[in-house]
Formats: structure tokens, sequence, C-alpha cells
């Protein structure tokens, strides 16, 4: 059925207003921030001591992808070094003065120094993340002793 419709004039179409602020990056998928992600899992889960099987099936990917993200195998996890970001950020870090004054005497007193961080706080400091703090948590409890509760 047709009807009849009145001459009207012409609508001009306006311009879409512009955005007045991007949208918000933490909402989208991001590639580059998902595979942060998971080389920081497998990072953690190889330093528990995990082989590639088994962190490809508990992160539900390929064993060759594991391979890929920690090319070089953990050595024997008693010989542990914590990595040179770590010791910087402890050394002169908020507990730092437990250990003396000088560089070298906290050097000597690293597991003291430690020891006085709470988990929350070992994040906190700059230049220490999940898979650093979590070195540092193996390494103080392969030496006897484990970081302070958090309260």
């Amino acid at each position: 059925m047709l009807m009849l419709v009145k001459d009207s004039p012409v609508q001009e179409i306006l311009p879409l207003p512009k955005r007045s602020t991007p949208p918000s990056r933490r909402s989208d998928y991001n590639r580059r921030r998902f595979l942060a992600w998971l080389r920081d899992e497998v990072a953690v889960l190889r330093a528990l001591g995990m082989d590639h099987r088994r962190i490809a099936a508990q992160l539900d990917i390929e064993e060759h992808d594991v391979r890929a993200f920690c090319p070089n195998p953990s050595e024997n996890s008693s010989r542990r070094k914590l990595p040179r970001r770590a010791v910087e950020a402890l050394l002169h870090g908020r507990h730092a003065s437990l250990g003396g004054r000088t560089v070298a005497r906290r050097g000597q007193r690293l597991v003291e120094i430690v020891s006085a961080y709470t988990w929350d706080e070992l994040l906190s400091e700059p230049g220490v993340g999940t898979v650093t703090a979590s070195e540092i948590r193996l390494w103080l409890e392969e030496r006897g002793a484990s970081l302070r509760p958090s309260e």
C-alpha cells in the first residue's frame, strides 16, 4: 500500500559530534598486554619448577609457545640467583637501612632486609612486578626465611 508523502524541505545531514575523550585503553583488548601477561605467567610457573608440558597444559597453550617464552630453562633451583633489578630494588628500598649504611653491608644482610617486607610492600617497590616478587619469595624460602605476613 502506497502513501502520499507531503513535500518537505530536505533535511541537512549534520556531522556527528566528535568524542571529547578517547575511549579507555584498559577496556580494549591489547595483544601486547596479553602477551606480557602470558610471559609473566610462564616465568612464574617456570620459577616454581614446572616443566614445559605442564605449563602448556596449565595455560592451555602449545608447548612450543612455552619454549618461546622461556628459551633458557632455569638451572638447578638450589643455585638460584636474584635478578639484578631485584637486588637493586632491595638494596635501595624502604627496608634497606636494616642491612646497614653501605651497599656492601646491605648485600651481606640481604636475607634480613627481604624478610622485613610484606608481599604488598614488595610489589610497591619500583622495578618489582609479580614475576620479580615471586623470584624474591622463592629465593628467600630457599634460605629458610619468608616474607612478613600481611596485616
